[in-house]
Formats: structure tokens, sequence, C-alpha cells
């Protein structure tokens, strides 16, 4: 009669409350994967990361580029690693900069990974003047028109970190505050924004990148994005 009692108090708990049966069960979440100094996260991981981080440089200006290569043909959905220290050797024994020249990587995944770190000004030429008050964020593909078309994925990342970006610095989505590579004279560092010569401008971060590398394609169609991405992380 106590067995069958017992059995009836026990069957009686879990049927009253049914989430005591689950309460034990903790979701672990998986920690970002790390190799060298390369950080690879997913949004919520960069999230976390992101603002609970603390930066001692002055950051007001986010820049958009493209790696132009490696392309989406190079990426196989797992080695993200082997593209960014095959980038930091680049820029490191090629180009003689002090490490891999960008702070942000995105992958067509829709992962994240930070490199360079954020009190690190990047390198590059897009020029000493964006760069010091800079963060770089490299979208890996190439977004010139007739080449890759960007995933569902990378362009929400594009989209979400930026607009992170954007609260944890207190800035507003212009054109003074997130820039496009195209928009700086690679020979003499200056913001030229559409009135730059072909030959003087790289078409970074592509010619279709969210509509265009122009400043009307930014305002049109970029940092609307941006701002209801920010909108809804507050």
């Amino acid at each position: 009669m106590r067995r069958v009692l017992f059995g009836l108090l026990i069957c009686l708990l879990f049927t009253t409350h049914p989430t005591l049966a689950t309460e034990s069960v903790q979701e672990v979440s998986t920690p970002p994967q790390k190799q060298g100094q390369h950080i690879l996260m997913t949004r919520e991981q960069f999230k976390d990361w992101l603002l609970n981080s603390q930066f001692h440089r002055k950051i007001s200006l986010i820049q958009q580029h493209h790696t132009w290569a490696p392309a989406y043909n190079r990426f196989n959905g797992s080695n993200h690693f082997r593209l960014l220290q095959g980038m930091e050797n680049y820029h490191k024994n090629q180009m003689h900069w002090k490490t891999i020249a960008q702070n942000i990587t995105t992958f067509p995944d829709g992962k994240i990974s930070v490199s360079r770190p954020f009190d690190m000004a990047p390198e590059g030429s897009i020029g000493a003047k964006a760069n010091s008050v800079g963060i770089a964020i490299e979208n890996v593909g190439n977004f010139d028109k007739g080449q890759d078309v960007m995933t569902t994925e990378q362009k929400e990342t594009i989209v979400y970190i930026t607009a992170l970006l954007c609260l944890k610095f207190n800035l507003t989505p212009s054109v003074d505050t997130i820039t496009y590579h195209h928009w700086w004279n690679y020979k003499t560092g200056q913001r030229v924004l559409d009135h730059a010569k072909s030959y003087e401008v790289k078409p970074c971060p592509g010619t279709n990148f969210f509509g265009g590398n122009t400043t009307t394609a930014a305002k049109t169609y970029f940092y609307p994005l941006v701002s209801r991405k920010m909108k809804e992380l507050q």
C-alpha cells in the first residue's frame, strides 16, 4: 500500500507541476571557439562579448569592407580559422602590418570572428585618418555586381553587429559614423565620398553591397536596416 501511495504522490507532483521534471536539466550554451588571436562567435555570443567588454581607444567610425579574395568559393562551411590564418599571414608577411588588418570578420554562414584587438586601430589602404578612430569589419565575399550573392545569414550578421557597435559607441548611422572603403582615396587617405576618379578608390565593400557602394545606396538601403535593428536591440 505504501508503494502505491508513493507512486501516486510522485505522479501527482509532476502532473501538477510539469516544469519540475525538467528544471534540473540546464541548457549549456556552446562557448566561442578560439584559435590563436581569432575568436569565432555566433551573433548572440558576439553581443555578450561586446556589451561586457571595455575599450580604451576612441572609436567613432565603423568601416565596411569585403575581402574580394577569399570569395565564397573558398568557404566550405567549416574553414573559418584557415581563412583567417591565411589573411593574417598575408597581412603580416606581404603587407608588413602588425597582424591581421581587420578587427572583425563576417562569414557566409553568419558567424563572426574578432581577431585584431579593438584597442588596436585597423590597418589598410583606407588610410590612417579613418583607421585612427575606426573599427574595421571585413566581410568574406566578393560583393561586386555579378559576383557573390550575399547570403541571408551574412546579411543579418552585418546589420546586427553594425547596430550593436553603434549602440556600444553611441553612434547614429550616417556617412560620418558608418563608412565604406570606397569613399576614401587610397593614395591620400582622405575621404572623397562619391567624388573620386575610379582609379583613386577601391570598389570595396562591393558595387552590389546592400544595393551599391555609393553614399546614396548606404542611406537608402543600409543605414535604415541598421537603425531598425538598433531599435529592436534596445
